[in-house]
């Protein structure tokens, strides 16, 4: 019997990971490196709430906000005074992502959504990072600081601000 029970748990830890997070907020780096070994790096915050809200606004070197949902992604850039309207044919999805981890070890976690493999890192259940290899065969590594993990977050904040005078591309 206690065999089955922490079996059970276990098995329940797999699937848990991903399935518990309902809201995340973060600080990022994220690095991409090429092929030649060339390395950009990006900084910003991280918003996400169930069912698939997300937001990444990027500080540095550029500013720029990308608002996101299964369906669609608006992408604010103040420096060139437009915005991106896309729609989505679930392209994206971040909580897709988090459900579908399985553990790797006592600290890993892999993923595969649309054709990518994702490796997550956790530390006592909260995210530390998130990396893959992109359809470019760049690297990619986000590493997440200052998270918080399922806390309240206005439904407001995902709103694309648009304002009145930026160019809009629909795509």
């Amino acid at each position: 019997m206690k065999f089955i029970i922490i079996l059970t748990f276990f098995i329940s830890s797999l699937f848990a990971f991903g399935e518990s997070i309902q809201s995340f907020e973060a600080d990022f780096v994220q690095t991409i490196t090429d092929e030649q070994k060339k390395i950009l790096t990006y900084k910003g915050t991280i918003h996400s709430k169930r069912p698939d809200l997300v937001l990444w606004h990027y500080k540095s070197p550029i500013n720029k906000k990308i608002y996101l949902t299964k369906k669609r992604a608006v992408i604010v850039e103040p420096d060139l005074e437009q915005a991106i309207i896309k729609r989505l044919q679930g392209e994206i999805d971040f909580f897709g992502i988090l459900a579908s981890a399985q553990r790797v070890d006592s600290s890993h976690y892999k993923a595969e959504y649309k054709d990518i493999k994702f490796i997550l890192r956790e530390e006592s259940g909260i995210i530390t990072s998130l990396s893959y290899t992109d359809q470019l065969e760049n690297k990619v590594l986000i590493t997440f600081s200052a998270q918080k993990q399922n806390h309240p977050i206005e439904e407001y904040l995902f709103m694309p601000k648009v304002p009145k005078d930026f160019d809009i591309i629909k795509d």
